[in-house]
């Protein structure tokens, strides 16, 4: 009950406002009598609405008297959905599409609020006699305007906008199908309208929903509806639906077109399409004195920051230095010397060192020694050496392992690594990885390679008919397909996808087929005990380590 309180305390102000104050103020008044007819579950459902909304500001949209109204009404009928399905009332059975449904047959409006207001219609039938024979009054009121309209030759200068001459008896059916057309033509102004309560419009959308509301406006006055609470009174000469009447009343009322006509009177349009929020208010006649101000403000901010692109230009020794915009954020300095800068910084902060790259006669060899878990970037084309795991001595700091790996083409060049689950296995062969620059370490000697080749993890593409296991052996083929003798590869839990001694055979025949035919260098991490004694084929090639925590 506070959220409308303080609503009603935050709008009482000066006089000028004391008329749409008194409005906002009776909506609260019937929020509040609305909240206190709620039964005790609505209740508590409605205050976690508004602390969650609150989060975002959006609380305001529970504001209005309009919004509370209980879910079945005894005015509409409340259609099942297996109603709606079975009697086809916007979809058909036989392909669930809309065509040939009792909502695409009826649809012929010409706005895309209309459309929306007509499936309201129809999936909610009226269940009250005064309200459908008001609907069925103005239906054929309109009706029969259409019937007439062909001998009607009343009907010229209807199509200028801006003409101030008032027609007394102008047809109606002509009338309302042009101003129909003419919002079918315009942005959605329901929606329009929306964005606006919630300010989150932009300033076109902002002007583009007021010209329509103005050019429906100044077209139906043309009617002559006068204003009045007594509809059976006003008009009688060129409307007689009591419902035909009240809804061309709202949208020609003076307070309707006054109101759009003094809001667009106030914003520049040209402005407002360029997307130029400082000159978008129109200030004239002493109007917004606070609008001047700020702009004055923002005019002397934007000169002190222009004064100093001439001192850039001599700092960063560029004579063409501009300022640029990304993304509404102006005054920004574009520099050429940014990722390498980004690389130094990084080097400093963390104590990376530079490696030594061997002559390219000299055999394939990674030689790390401490080496740490850097960061997952991808540094080939800059320096032939991806990285592939995220830094986690930040995380662990003093309880990090640092671990060296040595490869060789003439020696070992092959490594088995076992362990349990969480023994730190990844923590030896990332880096190894992706140290093959930018890790830190005491020292590196590395190899050009022309490739890093990975199968690690457990994946699947159920959707696409490709289990784990296809996974996993698409990606080793792939990887003996592709690798060099100048190439790393990396292979983890090869086979787990299928049974054991399937698994086994297949991660033993991949590790054969690598070190005797492809001679690569290779980190393999299995759990296959019969992995290691591959080592007897190649004696000198093939070492095993163990991994595990302590």
């Amino acid at each position: 009950m506070s959220l409308y309180e303080n609503m009603i305390e935050d709008n009482r102000g000066d006089n000028e406002k004391q008329t749409t104050e008194a409005k906002e103020q009776g909506s609260y008044h019937l929020a509040i009598e609305g909240v206190i007819k709620m039964p005790d579950l609505a209740v508590e459902a409605l205050a976690l609405t508004i602390r969650h909304l609150k989060q975002f500001g959006f609380d305001r949209m529970l504001c209005l008297g309009a919004s509370f109204r209980p879910f079945s009404s005894n005015m509409e009928m409340n259609l099942s959905a297996n109603t709606l399905q079975q009697l086809e009332v916007l979809r058909n059975n036989s392909d669930g599409s809309e065509s040939g449904s009792l909502l695409h047959i009826m649809n012929l409006t010409l706005t895309i609020y209309g459309s929306r207001l007509l499936r309201h219609w129809v999936t909610h039938p009226l269940r009250d006699r005064n309200m459908i024979s008001a609907r069925l009054d103005a239906v054929s009121e309109i009706a029969e305007c259409m019937g007439s309209y062909k001998d009607s030759q009343h009907v010229s200068g209807l199509d200028e906008d801006d003409s101030e001459v008032a027609i007394v008896q102008p047809h109606l059916y002509h009338l309302l199908s042009t101003v129909l057309t003419a919002l079918g033509r315009s942005p959605d102004i329901e929606r329009g309208i929306t964005r606006i309560f919630h300010r989150t419009a932009t300033a076109s959308e902002f002007i583009a929903v007021f010209q329509a509301i103005l050019a429906a406006g100044k077209r139906l006055k043309r009617l002559c509806i006068r204003e009045g609470h007594n509809y059976d009174e006003v008009g009688s000469k060129t409307v007689k639906s009591v419902l035909l009447k009240r809804l061309i009343l709202a949208a020609s009322s003076s307070n309707a077109v006054g109101n759009a006509a003094k809001l667009l009177s106030t914003l520049n349009k040209e402005a407002a399409e360029q997307g130029d929020l400082t000159n978008l208010i129109i200030i004239s006649d002493d109007q917004f004195p606070e609008v001047a101000r700020a702009r004055e403000a923002v005019q002397f901010a934007k000169k002190n920051l222009d004064s100093l692109i001439g001192m850039y230009r001599k700092q960063l020794q560029r004579r063409n230095l501009e300022f640029m915009s990304v993304s509404g954020t102006t005054h920004l300095i574009e520099l050429p010397l940014d990722c390498l800068f980004s690389f130094a910084t990084l080097l400093k902060n963390k104590n990376y060192v530079r490696p030594i790259f061997v002559d390219g006669s000299e055999p394939p060899q990674i030689n790390i020694c401490s080496g740490r878990h850097p960061a997952c970037i991808f540094m080939q084309n800059l320096f032939n050496i991806p990285c592939l795991e995220f830094v986690l001595e930040t995380i662990l700091q003093d309880n990090f392992v640092r671990n060296d790996t040595n490869l060789h083409a003439d020696k070992e060049y092959c490594q088995i690594i076992t362990g349990p689950n969480m023994g730190g296995k990844k923590l030896l062969h990332s880096p190894s990885c992706s140290y093959c620059l930018d890790g830190s370490a005491l020292s590196a000697k590395l190899h050009v390679l022309d490739g890093i080749h990975t199968r690690m993890g457990a994946s699947d593409s159920i959707q696409q008919g490709r289990s784990t296991f296809l996974e996993e052996l698409s990606e080793a083929s792939h990887i003996l397909h592709k690798c060099t003798a100048q190439s790393l590869v990396i292979i983890d839990e090869l086979g787990r996808g299928t049974g054991t001694h399937d698994g086994g055979a297949i991660a033993y025949a991949t590790l054969y087929h690598l070190l005797d035919q492809k001679r690569c260098m290779v980190l393999f991490v299995t759990h296959y005990p019969k992995i290691a004694e591959i080592k007897t084929e190649f004696p000198g090639s093939v070492g095993g380590h163990t991994m595990f925590h302590i």
